[in-house]
């Protein structure tokens, strides 16, 4: 299958391997329900789509049944680049027993910080926000998504979710002065964007917006900014990650071919399905997601020469004048 075949049936390729996989999931013993969510199950999709699930276990054998969930994911992947087109299933990481479920919905107001700590409640919120459940005969997976459909922008579950993200962009931080001190050009540049990503997860949290299709989420918060008349803080956050416009194009110029591959691939899928945006839009999207994929298989390595398009800082100077910069930067988003 080759990128016109895929790109002519794209719906109906993407539907049918969602039925394959859920066919291969339901059948895993102990699993009760299978929630498609992202952009596929919101009736948004995409031609690069993810297919996202999110299963609910029985308590006593979530484990192996998630590991067997993951083992199919394995298979499935293979089974589709053999026939010539990767489609990425997620999977595995985020999930439910029975009991949490049942915590969840039956949840009073002061139980909500802490099942806002369970990593799947918290990123379930939007991944699962208005998504279908595929697999359901005991209405665990239904409930789920009604309680998500229902708190997701309640102001109690706003004002911690930004409450934990101010607290995780004050312990980036600090690791990125750590990261200074140690002088750990790669590591800085880490912590240094993922407290960048904090502070923009704050203002879309902040402006009543959620986190959603991370590999378009770039341009998404550029339009929202500009709709709030905060295009400054869109502005200013690129510059911080090395991701203006100048910034962008010479990065994409030193790129292997595979990032330009995808960035044209995407600028191209975006397009076809009626989405607005530049080329440079898309190719800061493109960078700012694999970019970070690439920083973090290099984390263990030995080498300090790295690849130009990752945007790693230069020197130990350039990343204190980042810190700086993000400190400013900093005090001005959550004092909003």
């Amino acid at each position: 299958m080759n990128e016109e075949t895929f790109l002519a049936n794209w719906r109906t390729i993407l539907e049918n391997r969602v039925e394959e996989v859920i066919s291969r999931f339901r059948r895993v013993p102990g699993v009760r329900a299978l929630i498609l969510g992202g952009s596929l199950g919101r009736g948004e999709p995409w031609p690069l789509s993810d297919i996202d699930i999110i299963p609910i276990y029985d308590i006593n054998h979530g484990d192996e049944a998630n590991e067997r969930i993951k083992e199919l994911r394995t298979e499935s992947i293979r089974e589709w680049e053999q026939a010539g087109w990767r489609t990425a299933l997620d999977v595995g990481s985020l999930y439910f027993n029975v009991e949490m479920v049942s915590r969840v919905i039956n949840s009073r107001p002061s139980d909500l910080d802490s099942l806002l700590d369970n990593l799947s409640c918290y990123h379930c919120l939007d991944k699962a926000y208005q998504c279908r459940v595929l697999v359901d005969p005991d209405g665990y997976g239904s409930d789920l998504v009604q309680w998500f459909n229902a708190h997701r922008f309640a102001d109690q579950v706003v004002s911690l979710r930004k409450s934990k993200l101010a607290r995780s962009f004050s312990i980036n931080l600090s690791l990125l002065e750590k990261s200074i001190t140690e002088q750990e050009r790669l590591t800085a540049t880490f912590y240094l964007n993922e407290a960048v990503e904090n502070l923009r997860t704050y203002l879309l949290e902040s402006w009543g917006e959620r986190d959603h299709s991370f590999a378009r989420l770039g341009t998404r918060f550029e339009r929202i900014a500009r709709a709030k008349q905060q295009d400054h803080l869109a502005d200013k956050i690129n510059k911080v990650r090395s991701l203006d416009d100048e910034s962008v194009l010479n990065r994409l110029n030193v790129s292997p071919d595979w990032i330009k591959n995808r960035h044209r691939l995407s600028y191209r899928c975006r397009r076809s399905v009626g989405e607005e945006l530049t080329e440079v839009q898309d190719a800061r999207d493109v960078l700012r997601v694999f970019a970070r994929y690439e920083i973090k298989n290099l984390w263990h390595g030995t080498s300090d020469a790295y690849p130009e398009w990752l945007g790693i800082m230069s020197s130990i100077e350039e990343a204190r004048y980042g810190y700086e910069s993000l400190q400013r930067l900093g005090d001005e988003v959550l004092s909003l």
